[in-house]
């Protein structure tokens, strides 16, 4: 059996990606972010789900010194999970897994490495702020012009084009099998910022008296924690499949709304990440044409694209609340459209690098 290994972080659903790679090979997939945790799929199943460990105190260390926690924990978890077996192929997120995968091309470890571009930070910020990027951006060109290929979630990504062969690829979407049901709540999951618009989403919601749920944490959070209605849920940062699909099973609407629509953003070279977590328990989303990805939303019916402006996100909420029924059955075709396309991009890289 093909051995795939998957250096990846938590956002581009993860588990739901290894799920339908697993129909090639056994995956092993390695997640570093806020947490590290570690699983096995082979054929749609998975046959491990190890401990989730917080590594959020080492975690300003390891950016500032460009990710080398990561890079040496990426080795370590590889040694560990494939205890003296090579890899067929190992799929790593950005500079930080990408330079580790390519360390173990380098020792044989493994035939070949598909760098994973997730997204790209403008030139922009304080001078310190400035020069990392740079230096971010010089590590995740040398890494991709080193890869076997380079794949990335948009192409706007300019380090795409450091190595010839990159392509973009679809993010698979998962499908926790939850039911319509009865949804009167609203969910929110990421690293919250200033230009998610949270305090946008409590004012709607104590408007309206809508039960608000929020999936993760930042010192922003903090400042803004007292605007939100009192019966507002927080529940810190989660990667448990399990409970994330407990609590969006209970939601008509995702929230993935960004104040910074422009090439100035982070966001404008990535995809809404969020929206594939509500997707995966049939939850429509009110975002905003962000992403390369965001016109697939209104094209399939999936959910609303807006202007960042209050009257605007709080009319499509409304929207979703009112038509649930029409757009948790336009989720399971976008899916079943999407998914198979994203079987028959892995299918033909694969065969093209000799893993099937």
């Amino acid at each position: 059996m093909k051995q795939i290994v998957m250096l990846q972080g938590m956002g581009n659903n993860e588990r739901g990606w290894a799920r339908l790679i697993s129909k090639f090979g056994r995956v092993t997939l390695i997640q570093q972010g806020m947490i590290q945790h570690v699983e096995t799929w082979e054929d749609g199943r998975c046959t491990f789900n190890g401990p989730e460990t917080s590594v959020v105190s080492t975690r300003k260390f390891d950016e500032g010194t460009f990710s080398s926690l990561t890079f040496l924990r990426s080795l370590a978890r590889f040694r560990e999970q494939l205890r003296g077996e090579k890899a067929d192929i190992i799929i790593a997120s950005n500079y930080n897994m990408g330079l580790a995968a390519l360390w173990l091309r380098w020792c044989g470890k493994t035939k070949r490495v598909v760098m994973f571009l997730t997204d790209y930070l403008p030139q922009r910020g304080s001078v310190i702020v400035r020069l990392h990027r740079r230096i971010t951006t010089a590590l995740n060109r040398f890494a991709a012009r080193h890869a076997d290929e380079v794949w990335s979630v948009s192409p706007r990504i300019p380090t795409n084009k450091a190595n010839l062969k990159n392509f973009v690829v679809p993010i698979c979407l998962d499908d926790n099998g939850v039911s319509a049901g009865q949804r009167e709540e609203i969910g929110y999951i990421g690293h919250p910022s200033p230009d998610h618009a949270l305090d946008v989403l409590f004012a709607i919601c104590k408007k309206h008296h809508i039960r608000l749920n929020i999936i993760g944490d930042s010192p922003y959070l903090q400042t803004i924690k007292h605007l939100a209605p009192a019966d507002a849920t927080f529940y810190g940062t989660i990667n448990d499949n399990m409970k994330i699909k407990g609590i969006f099973s209970r939601c008509f609407c995702g929230y993935a709304v960004y104040r910074n629509t422009g090439p100035q953003s982070y966001s404008y070279y990535g995809i809404p990440s969020k929206t594939f977590y509500y997707f995966a328990s049939n939850t429509p989303v009110v975002t905003t044409n962000t992403a390369h990805f965001t016109p697939r939303i209104e094209e399939f019916g999936v959910g609303r694209v807006v202007e960042p402006t209050p009257d605007e996100i709080e009319k499509a909420i409304l929207q979703i609340k009112a038509g649930f029924p029409k757009f948790y059955k336009a989720i399971d075709h976008f899916r079943t459209t999407w998914n198979a396309g994203a079987e028959k991009f892995h299918r033909e890289r694969f065969a093209e690098l000799g893993v099937i």
